[in-house]
């Protein structure tokens, strides 16, 4: 993320960028090919989880993927305020999204 060009002038699209690039890499060593055959293998199915919480000025940009959880806590402790939402099936939008997706 901090590798982009966007970086920090536009914080949202360097966010982006850096979360699609860690996808492709992830894929990328996810597959192999079977010298034999040719063909393409998947060698693992699972994913991962991140979070993103990037302060530019006075602005916190809060970015997930997966099961993850991102709180702020402040007043010592007395406030908590959730940065994100976590990525799970059993959200109902998260569920909308992953089956209008194809999943």
């Amino acid at each position: 993320m901090i590798r982009e060009d966007q970086f920090p002038w536009e914080p949202t699209e360097a966010i982006k960028k850096g979360f699609r690039k860690a996808e492709t890499r992830f894929l990328e060593l996810c597959q192999s090919v079977d010298p034999n055959t040719g063909n393409k293998t998947v060698i693992e199915k699972s994913g991962s989880c991140a979070i993103v919480v990037l302060i530019v000025g006075e602005t916190c940009y809060t970015a997930n993927v997966g099961d993850s959880r991102a709180v702020l806590s402040s007043q010592a402790g007395k406030q908590v305020i959730a940065l994100s939402r976590d990525h799970k099936p059993s959200d109902v939008d998260e569920y909308k999204r992953i089956v209008q997706a194809g999943g």
